[in-house]
């Protein structure tokens, strides 16, 4: 049945000829100019994810769905759709340390570090080594101690392989692994410190996802080391302190009712990055604005567009549903709380289409990215018949770092439209004056183009695609091959997508599981599981420990 409905679509395509603009551009292009200005305005502060800024904005988009006389489709009616997470850690006044007579300040003598657990406790400072115990090397940094109970360990970072992740010693010189350790051992709090000025000190900045440990976990500058050893016998004092922001955003989706069989979702999101509180910025000035014209007012801009649009066509094909995203710089946030908590059914989505970064097409190169065609059998024929004089970059994958991921997540078949990465990417130069308002228009009535040669109805053919770890890859000599789900909060790393022919897929994980282990590497949360993947090389076997429906299974996996 498939491929017949593939061999008819194609057949429609061959006899079609090419449809110029639907919307003039000189009525199309100043409603564009008028969104973006809006949407990259200084007073919505970059539309950071659960601000004001992107209160702003959703009532902006919540307006026009309302005029162009769509029907609220998020939470019981309304137009928005709520989703709350850890949207940042941060260490709070409360990090002390005294070893001792010594009193070193935080930052400039010590840190506090990312898997650190949160508390106060005092207790006798005690040498324990590197705090590692490998009897297959013989090398127990324990042995002869006698009772550690209640005791505050000072341990050395690494192990006697220094920094080397490929060293004999491999996971024992994780940060995670020795906590862990020293809480079997006893320990009621860590001090670490680096062996020579040389050692690279750990990473101290946490991630929104950052798992903590059980123990309070500082670490000590090289210039305190020697005077910190003075101090062992002494009572140590440790206090930590790690805040969790909770945010709630808002995805804002607006329904056309066609009474149609299935429907089209499109979407693109209208968060960006605030003043950069979150990181992912690649300003290297001081803190200020970033609008996020082209990332993503752009996209957001052709969406209401398009809504207009679809909102006045005849068509009755296919039902809408228009859907402005949030949370998309934090990890696809408000698409993947979508996708999981959907407000129709998914199964009658015949397909998805995002804009992400649609504002800056070169006029002379005409050259348009369209990712996903591999996603359906329907696409390649279609996005080419359709282009005119754009000049398309296709690529099969369906996914990305953007919010067509969760759909195509979901087996929906899914387009991802881009204009392409520039200077101004994730800076606050990315303004509104900067953008080529007639491309984007010539992005708007190609994307009408595409829908309309959707001429059946139907449910779109799903395939899926050889797809990379897009996010992790291009770091590593190694990949799993998954996708984790950025929404997850707990400990290990939930899978989101798994790629077929990757070691992941080949080792038998699936969807939904949760990643415990990389062979002795625990996988607390994203950090772990980077450190983890940078320690092997390909060819190399190992094993990995997942959680599959309340099962723990330990799997064989070669890289």
């Amino acid at each position: 049945m498939k491929k017949l409905f593939t061999a008819l679509m194609i057949g429609n395509l061959a006899f079609g000829a090419w449809v110029k603009a639907q919307i003039p551009a000189e009525a199309l292009v100043p409603r564009l100019r008028y969104h973006v200005y809006y949407l990259a305005d200084d007073s919505l502060a970059g539309r950071q994810t659960g601000s004001k800024g992107e209160q702003m904005a959703a009532d902006y988009l919540i307006k026009q769905f309302n005029d162009i006389g769509l029907q609220p489709a998020g939470d019981q009616g309304d137009w928005k759709q709520a989703f709350s997470f850890t949207g940042k850690q941060e260490f709070g006044k409360e990090n002390r340390l005294q070893l001792g007579s010594m009193k070193p300040k935080w930052s400039a003598g010590f840190f506090t570090l990312p898997q650190s657990g949160s508390g106060k406790v005092q207790g006798q400072l005690v040498d324990v080594g590197y705090g590692i115990s490998n009897a297959e090397l013989k090398h127990d940094d324990y042995a002869g101690k006698g009772n550690l109970v209640g005791k505050v360990f000072l341990m050395q970072l690494y192990s006697p392989d220094g920094s080397n992740p490929h060293g004999a010693f491999g996971a024992d010189a994780a940060i995670e692994r020795k906590l862990k350790l020293a809480a079997e051992k006893g320990a009621i709090g860590v001090v670490f410190y680096p062996g020579s000025e040389k050692d690279p000190l750990p990473n101290d900045q946490l991630d929104r996802r950052s798992q903590q440990q059980s123990l309070p976990a500082l670490c000590l500058r090289w210039e305190q080391t020697t005077e910190a050893k003075r101090q062992l016998g002494k009572q140590a004092k440790l206090q930590t302190q790690i805040i969790r922001h909770q945010i709630t955003g808002h995805n804002v989706i607006g329904y056309l009712d066609r009474g149609a069989v299935h429907t089209v979702v499109i979407g693109a999101h209208y968060d960006h990055l605030g003043h950069a509180e979150y990181g992912s910025s690649l300003h290297a000035g001081e803190r200020a604005i970033h609008n996020g014209a082209d990332d993503n007012a752009s996209g957001t801009a052709a969406l209401v567009e398009l809504a207009r649009y679809f909102g006045q066509s005849k068509s009755a094909r296919y039902n809408f549903l228009f859907m402005a995203f949030s949370g998309e710089e934090l990890g696809l946030l408000g698409s993947a709380y979508f996708a999981k908590n959907p407000t129709i059914p998914l199964e009658s989505v015949a397909a998805m289409l995002n804009m992400d970064m649609v504002g800056k097409l070169d006029s002379q190169s005409r050259q348009l990215g369209v990712l996903g065609i591999g996603t359906s059998p329907v696409w390649p024929a279609l996005v080419q018949s359709q282009a005119g004089d754009l000049k398309l970059k296709t690529s099969a994958s369906g996914t990305g770092a953007s919010d067509h991921t969760s759909f195509y997540l979901k087996d929906i078949p899914v387009l991802h439209l881009f204009t392409g990465t520039h200077s101004d990417y994730h800076k606050p130069s990315d303004d509104a004056e900067k953008l080529n308002y007639a491309g984007m228009a010539d992005v708007v009535n190609y994307i009408i183009r595409v829908v309309n040669g959707l001429e059946s109805g139907d449910k779109l053919p799903f395939t899926k695609t050889n797809d990379e770890d897009s996010r992790n890859a291009p770091r590593f000599k190694v990949t799993l091959g998954i996708m984790p789900d950025y929404f997850y909060e707990g400990r290990g790393i939930k899978v989101d997508g798994v790629t077929a022919g990757r070691p992941a897929a080949k080792a038998g994980v699936k969807q939904g599981d949760l990643l415990l282990e990389l062979g002795d590497y625990e996988l607390a949360d994203m950090q772990a599981y980077m450190r983890a993947l940078a320690a092997f090389e390909k060819g190399q076997q190992t094993t990995l420990v997942l959680i599959r429906g309340g099962e723990t299974l330990k799997l064989p996996l070669e890289f």
